[in-house]
């Protein structure tokens, strides 16, 4: 399994995990309310590097076995839309990524974040700018944000650069 694909199924068991813990843990008794909250605890401890994979599926089967007993409890969390899911599991994906990252790499993000973020707001706050470079910002920007939260370097710096070229060509500073 490629490095990216372990992280985002650690971001989605974490994620449905979180989801379906809380919900035993409010609606169960209380001993299955502590073993839910301890399964919860073991798959967000979850490693990047390491880890038991297959014991955090497990522990999610379990989590999703306690939930269909309670079933007909009119708060059981039902299955997301797929782009909120997908949104979901990318905050954890972050989370994931950063435990992985040493402190430099983090140090870089930042920065390059931080640029992406000073371009796009001056051209965000530009008068007279037209729709398509306004398309274009936005573009560009979320197209770096994107590199950014999937650890692609050359990518981010690429896309902070675009973004800050479009802002010295259309904004008067």
């Amino acid at each position: 399994m490629v490095w990216w694909e372990r992280a985002w199924r650690i971001a989605e068991l974490r994620q449905r995990g979180d989801v379906l813990a809380a919900f035993v843990a409010a609606c169960g008794d209380g001993e299955r309310a502590r073993r839910a909250r301890e399964l919860a605890a073991g798959v967000c401890g979850l490693a990047y590097a390491g880890g038991d994979l297959d014991a955090a599926e497990d522990a999610v089967r379990t989590l999703e076995e306690w939930a269909d007993d309670l079933g007909d409890h009119p708060y059981r969390p039902g299955g997301s839309r797929p782009d909120a899911a997908d949104r979901l599991t990318r905050d954890h994906f972050k989370d994931v990524l950063r435990e992985a990252l040493t402190v430099p790499a983090r140090d870089w993000m930042s920065a390059t974040r931080l640029s992406l973020d000073v371009h796009y707001q001056a051209l965000c706050r530009a008068r007279g700018l037209d729709r398509r470079t306004r398309e274009d910002a936005f573009y560009v920007y979320g197209r770096g944000t994107m590199a950014l939260d999937l650890g692609h370097r050359r990518a981010a710096e690429r896309e902070a650069a675009r973004l800050r070229r479009l802002r010295q060509t259309c904004v008067k500073q």
